[in-house]
């Protein structure tokens, strides 16, 4: 099992293989104003994208609306924020994900300065990074897992009024579900106040994709990639 989240964690991703010897990512959104909370995710063209959920309401799709995952080239690319795209186009050009990150900084959304993070996965293991304000400069970490062993990582460290970056290493979770209960696990593990979606991306043969919406009252869907 995992440790307990803090109440707001805001969004966050999950490497590791389940009880059933299934590799898989995981990616969660938790949010608290009204903006954030007008969000879903959804497939579009075999990748895993934010979407408005009521387009009858404001909102700014900079920081908000992006590919959270994609496949590309046999890797797996999970991320909060449209760096997501950027890690993609350096990867197809032979990069690597320290590369493709130089130029990158945290969101501009001060006070709170949000984290971008984001997962690598390939076949023999996976990738966290995490791009985080330190002083006046940009912290930018990256750890290298196996699949033996999951891990977590998140944007914030509890609910304040300014947001409180995540701090430390990537925190080791204990998966001990099959890969067809891994959704509701996470979405389970979220605080009932601001959890808002989770989406989970088999590693495997068979591509599929869980996704739990608040926005259509919890249920989920699983969808086969091809």
């Amino acid at each position: 099992m995992m440790g307990a989240l803090p109440p707001y964690p805001g969004r966050g991703i999950i490497c590791g293989t389940s009880s059933d010897g299934v590799r898989f990512g995981a990616y969660f959104l938790s949010a608290r104003s009204p903006s954030s909370r007008n969000r879903l995710m959804a497939i579009e063209d075999g990748t895993v994208v934010t979407k408005v959920a009521d387009p009858s309401l404001a909102i700014d799709p900079s920081l908000l609306i992006y590919t959270a995952m994609q496949r590309r080239g046999g890797q797996l690319i999970i991320a909060n924020g449209d760096h997501g795209d950027t890690i993609a186009a350096a990867l197809e050009r032979s990069l690597s994900l320290q590369e493709s990150l130089q130029d990158s900084w945290y969101e501009p959304d001060g006070p709170h300065y949000t984290a971008r993070i984001s997962a690598v996965a390939v076949e023999e293991g996976y990738t966290l990074s995490i791009l985080r304000k330190r002083g006046g400069v940009c912290e930018r970490v990256f750890w290298n897992h196996r699949w033996d062993t999951a891990h977590l990582i998140h944007t914030y460290e509890g609910d304040s009024e300014v947001l409180p970056t995540f701090i430390g290493d990537p925190r080791p979770v204990e998966v001990d579900r099959p890969a067809q209960d891994l959704a509701a696990w996470v979405w389970q593990l979220l605080d009932e106040r601001y959890r808002l979606a989770v989406a989970v991306w088999t590693f495997d043969e068979m591509q599929q994709v869980a996704i739990i919406n608040d926005y259509t009252g919890g249920s989920e869907e699983w969808t086969t990639l091809h």
